[in-house]
This record gives C-alpha cells, sequence and structure tokens, in this order.
C-alpha cells in the first residue's frame, strides 16, 4: 500500500486534486491522508478548529463516494504549525509516498499559476509531487512527457518514479530533449542519454528531440502532437524548467492550465 498525501485549503481548486488523485489512483491499494494545516493565527481558534473539522469531514464523505473501497483507505487530521512543517512531520510519521496538491489556493493573488505553498512544496520537501491545475479533469495517462536536458544523471529513485507512474496505466514515456539550437551533445549528455535508454527499456518509451527558441512553445507543441496528458520533470532541474511551472496567469499556454505535472525527487 503506498501513502498519498492530501493537503486541503478546502478551496474547489484542492478538491479537483483530490477527484483527480482518486481516478489516477483507482485500481492502486493507496492509503490516502488528508490534512488542513491552520495558520497561526488559527491555532488557538476554537471556532475555526471545528470548522475546519466540519468540513474535513464533509470531504472525506465526498472522497469516499468515488474512491474504490476495496482498494482506498482514508484519514484526516489538522495541523497547528507552519504549512511546510507540517507537511514534513506527516510525511515523516506516515512514510508518504506522494504529495498531490492543486495550482491554486483559496487566497493566492494569483500572480502565478503555481501558488505560494505549491511552490513551497515544490522546493523545499524532497517527496515526488502530482500538481493539478483547475482546468484538468481525470484523463487516463496513455502518453506521459519527460522533458529533460540530459545534463543531469538519473538516479535510482528518479528511475523508479519514471517506472512506477507510466506502470499505473501502461503509458508511453515520451522523453523530450530541448535546445533552443542545434548542437551535438557533449560527452556527458550522451551517456546520461544512453544510461536513461538502457534504465527504460522494461516500458515503453520513446525518445524525442525539439529545437525551439521558447521552451514553452516547444512543450505546447509537444502536447498537442503528442496528445499528452501528464507531464513529468526532475526536481534537480526546476532551475531549468522553472518557466512551465512559475508560469504569470496572464500568460499561461492553454496546455498548462488542463495537464497535471509530476515532479520527482532524487
Amino acid at each position: 500500500m503506498i501513502n498519498i498525501l492530501l493537503p486541503t485549503d478546502f478551496s474547489e481548486n484542492s478538491w479537483n486534486a483530490m477527484v483527480y488523485g482518486i481516478n489516477f489512483f483507482n485500481t492502486t491499494e493507496v492509503h490516502f491522508h488528508i490534512s488542513h494545516i491552520l495558520d497561526e493565527d488559527g491555532a488557538n481558534d476554537e471556532f475555526t478548529r471545528n470548522s475546519a473539522l466540519y468540513k474535513l469531514q464533509a470531504f472525506l464523505t465526498r472522497l469516499r463516494k468515488i474512491a474504490n473501497t476495496k482498494l482506498h483507505k482514508f484519514s484526516f487530521s489538522i495541523q497547528e504549525t507552519s504549512f511546510v512543517c507540517g507537511l514534513r512531520k506527516i510525511i515523516e510519521d506516515v512514510n508518504v509516498n506522494l504529495i498531490i496538491m492543486g495550482t491554486l489556493g483559496a487566497s493566492l493573488d494569483q500572480q502565478s499559476l503555481v501558488g505560494k505553498n505549491t511552490t513551497a512544496v515544490i522546493s523545499r520537501i524532497k517527496c515526488p509531487i502530482l500538481v493539478v491545475p483547475e482546468e484538468a479533469t481525470y484523463k487516463k495517462p496513455q502518453n506521459i512527457a519527460f522533458p529533460t536536458d540530459f545534463y543531469v544523471t538519473y538516479k535510482a529513485r528518479i528511475l523508479r518514479g519514471l517506472k512506477f507512474v507510466s506502470n499505473c496505466h501502461q503509458s508511453k514515456l515520451k522523453v523530450l530533449y530541448y535546445a533552443k539550437k542545434s548542437e551535438e551533445l557533449t560527452t556527458s549528455q550522451k551517456s546520461n542519454r544512453d544510461f536513461l535508454k538502457e534504465q527504460l527499456s522494461d516500458i515503453h518509451h520513446g525518445f524525442y528531440y525539439s529545437i525551439n527558441d521558447s521552451l514553452e512553445d516547444a512543450m505546447q507543441l509537444f502536447v498537442k502532437s503528442k496528445d499528452v496528458q501528464l507531464i513529468m520533470m526532475m526536481g534537480k532541474n526546476l532551475n531549468y524548467f522553472d518557466q512551465l511551472l512559475f508560469y504569470p496567469v496572464s500568460k499561461a499556454p492553454k496546455y498548462f492550465k488542463k495537464i497535471p505535472f509530476f515532479v520527482l525527487h532524487e
């Protein structure tokens, strides 16, 4: 059984992320841990705690109606600490394997598509995270994109994550190498690419190359042409791919609001 953490601020966005997670792991044995973290001002307020408890129970009732009762188990908690500290404690206490969150929260000013809490989790917590955009609806991930520059080594935990997610639905993993100009790969890049090919030999996969001035345009074209339903990337590559994650709302590509992305950590 895998342990999945579902943080919630009771927004529709967090509910949508929960529904996506339930559907994605519909045939997998999962213990879902739903958690709401009170801010410092609300931690000692009995009314606030009671309200949060009521909302958690309501969410749980709704989730059980769509869950696989034979495979899915639920528990919930209220944490009285900072958001990141609260998540770290749960991750340690129950050995969390994955966090599922929405991109936006209830109080976000929406200057960026990824809210401050989600940004904090991606950058400060070394646990895999599945981020579900506000307009995403569950579709079986037949095709998964994995953009990479071949500059990083692919550690065992990354490879396990790629294979696990691909095997959940027998998806096709499409590795995309992106560059702004056509140039030969370095010796290190070639070595990393060949190692990745060898390690992925037991799952359905393919390697693709894109030369484009804009990573956003390259991903837009790739997502459309390859009918991609999920984007996976490495946390170690976030400096390279941060423009895909932390895009201003007004300029975001259409696909970003509808396609979840899965960040893996070493």
